[in-house]
């Protein structure tokens, strides 16, 4: 058995929809555009008032070691960091996720 869609139907099920989706898309752009900034950024202030570097030598918990930015992927497990640790107080701190 054929269905038949109502054109009317859907128009209005999309106009409905269309400030849920709008919300949404503005949330994604800004999670984005929060971690694209961090991710550029050589250090972040910790709230002890250090400065905890970013860009330096890591290493993955697949145990790969790699030189440079610490949010980037792993090239041998494809995971980013989702923290990092003070090393004056030892907290801490959730990085943004990548989208």
């Amino acid at each position: 058995m054929a269905v038949v869609k109502n054109p009317w139907i859907d128009g209005t099920l999309f106009v409905l929809a269309s400030p849920i989706l709008l919300v949404k898309a503005v949330r994604r752009v800004l999670e984005r555009y929060r971690f694209f900034r961090l991710a550029m950024a050589p250090a972040i202030i910790c709230d002890c008032g250090a400065e905890v570097p970013l860009v330096g030598v890591w290493k993955c918990s697949c145990n790969y070691t790699y030189r440079g930015q610490l949010l980037r992927i792993c090239p041998v497990c494809g995971t980013i960091p989702c923290v990092v640790r003070c090393y004056r107080c030892g907290v801490t701190t959730k990085l943004p996720e990548a989208a």
